[in-house]
């Protein structure tokens, strides 16, 4: 077969019909939803009127990307089927929602999960890791941005067009965002739910029918894919710190990449206000854990298809002569799937799947945008710019309807922001790895500062203040030593270790214990005054959980 990038590739009239008709529809919503934004109330919690379907639906959409089309293919190509592991941090995930994170945020009754850190700390722990967040989930926007744009450029045959795709598509999901609020998100992502699960069914029936032996030949290869040897160690210490040292260097290992996954899970469900900010729009907490196990279950079934279709395409290729050149020789894997879909695909289900990628990808980047402005808006604007607490307002009709005029002001930056970093995501390596060092890198000092919070009685502010910068900074550090390419380009290789670059999972497991661990060391040297223990008496999770739950 022709190995050319775009040989083969076809996309009839008939995709850009149904992908145009899909994005009018998702403005559409926002509009009507427009109508109905009147305080912040509305326009952050949706009046805490969700029922527990639409919450978990939505959720579950929110935080499984269109990265996840093409990252989890591509990683098996590139690793294996070792990906599935994370699956299995639903049995540690599954209690620690259920007991831990949903009691504590139900009973604070916030609207940004950074306020309870200024209850616990200070404004300036909370500011921190507020600011912590927003490079987050600008991150995650960025790259969930990118995506679907790479994939509709390269289904098409025209690279070319990868840029204005991004600037249209940014703009248009910015647009419904900054109208409908969170209402608007959770029915567009719960739009996009069925439309992620229908690509997704679609994508399987196509691969079965042009592999030769089906099912029964994909699952021979579930153990022969990857490459094994990116679990092999980078050295043969014989000391134990040797090895311990040389694990770092392992590009995917396995139980280090459990542990990753892992730790940035705890965090989304910990500290993430795209998490909090959903629960809290439930009625009740019966609600939110009824929503949360519908996300649990549709994430375990979205990751294991997706690896199953990794498998299904080296399958595929293997019979046609083999992965391309172009592919192999230009580490281009995250574009294999949508090579696929224009190469074999017929007309009208590539604009399908297309479409499929683009709600995977949309419902993340507009709970991204949703979230960042709710915290711009309430941790920021609010709260360090006009220097009021949200509890010790009483704001008037017409302050009500300004702040909400504010928050789609901010919309509208944090979109032309994430538009921006989009277009030069591309430079840090595969989705995957992107994924990994920049995206999961800043989960780490969050969960750091959060566990100091919660779990300690005698840390004070000083204390979380110093481990979340340190931690920060060290996450940082990891993200660039693991990024060679990066390095070079900037000129400063020299500050880094020479030889090979450490692995890119590992920058959120050193900013979660330089900030935990550095957080706990500054304490034993400033203990906490008797009116910092007080707080740390009354706000930690212990204290705040054993108060009764009232609920409407």
């Amino acid at each position: 077969m022709d190995t050319s990038p775009h040989a083969g590739v076809s996309f009839h009239w008939l995709d850009g019909l149904i992908i145009f008709a899909y994005l009018m529809a998702l403005a559409g919503i926002g509009y009507y939803h427009s109508r109905k934004q009147k305080d912040l109330k509305d326009f952050f919690l949706a009046g805490k009127s969700m029922k527990w379907i639409p919450v978990g639906v939505s959720l579950m959409a929110a935080l499984n990307s269109g990265m996840d089309y093409l990252m989890q293919p591509s990683g098996v190509l590139k690793f294996g089927i070792v990906l599935i592991v994370v699956n299995f941090s639903w049995f540690i995930l599954y209690p620690y929602v259920f007991y831990i994170t949903l009691p504590l945020f139900r009973r604070l009754d916030v609207f940004s999960a950074y306020e309870y850190l200024e209850r616990r700390f200070d404004v300036r722990v909370r500011s921190l890791t507020a600011g912590i967040f927003m490079l987050w989930r600008l991150s995650w926007m960025a790259t969930a941005l990118y995506v679907p744009c790479l994939a509709i450029t390269t289904a098409t045959g025209h690279p070319d067009w990868l840029y204005p795709t991004i600037v249209l598509l940014g703009t248009l999901v910015t647009f419904y965002v900054m109208m409908g609020g969170i209402t608007a998100v959770i029915w567009t992502d719960v739009t996009q739910f069925c439309i992620m699960f229908g690509g997704l069914a679609i994508t399987i029936l196509v691969i079965l029918a042009n592999v030769d032996g089906g099912f029964s030949a994909i699952m021979a290869n579930a153990t022969v894919v990857g490459d094994t040897s990116y679990q092999n160690p980078v050295s043969e210490a014989s000391s134990f710190f040797g090895k311990a040292y040389g694990y770092l260097f392992i590009p995917l290992p396995i139980l280090g990449f459990f542990w990753a996954g892992l730790l940035s899970r705890i965090t989304t469900y910990t500290s993430d206000q795209v998490m909090v900010q959903r629960f809290q729009t439930s009625k009740t907490i019966r609600d939110a854990r009824s929503g949360f196990v519908i996300t649990a279950i549709g994430d375990v079934i979205w990751m294991t298809v997706l690896i199953f279709v990794g498998v299904a395409l080296f399958t595929y290729f293997e019979q046609q002569g083999g992965i391309p050149s172009w592919i192999r020789e230009g580490n281009s894997e995250d574009q294999i799937f949508p090579y696929f879909m224009g190469a074999v695909f017929p007309a009208g289900l590539t604009g399908l799947v297309i479409a499929a990628i683009f709600a995977a990808s949309l419902s993340s980047i507009d709970s991204a945008i949703n979230s960042l402005t709710s915290v711009a808006m309430v941790d920021f604007y609010q709260r360090i710019y006009k220097r009021r607490k949200r509890e010790e307002t009483n704001p008037s009709e017409e302050e009500q309807r300004r702040q909400v005029r504010v928050s789609r002001t901010i919309t509208l930056i944090i979109g032309a922001i994430g538009i921006f970093l989009s277009c030069n995501v591309s430079r840090l390596g595969t989705i995957l790895e992107i994924a990994n060092k920049l995206i999961n890198g800043f989960t780490g000092p969050i969960l750091g500062i959060f566990f100091l919070g919660m779990f300690t009685k005698t840390v004070n502010a000083r204390s979380a203040l110093l481990g979340g910068i340190c931690g920060t900074l060290m996450a940082i550090y990891v993200m660039f030593w693991s990024s060679p390419q990066l390095l070079a380009d900037m000129g400063i290789a020299g500050l880094f270790p020479g030889g090979e670059p450490i692995s890119s999972i590992w920058p959120s497991t050193f900013g979660f214990f330089g900030s935990l661990l550095i957080g706990l060391g500054v304490s034993f040297l400033f203990p906490a005054t008797e009116p910092e223990e007080a707080q740390g008496e009354e706000w930690n999770w212990f204290s705040v959980t054993r108060t009764p739950l009232v609920e409407d």
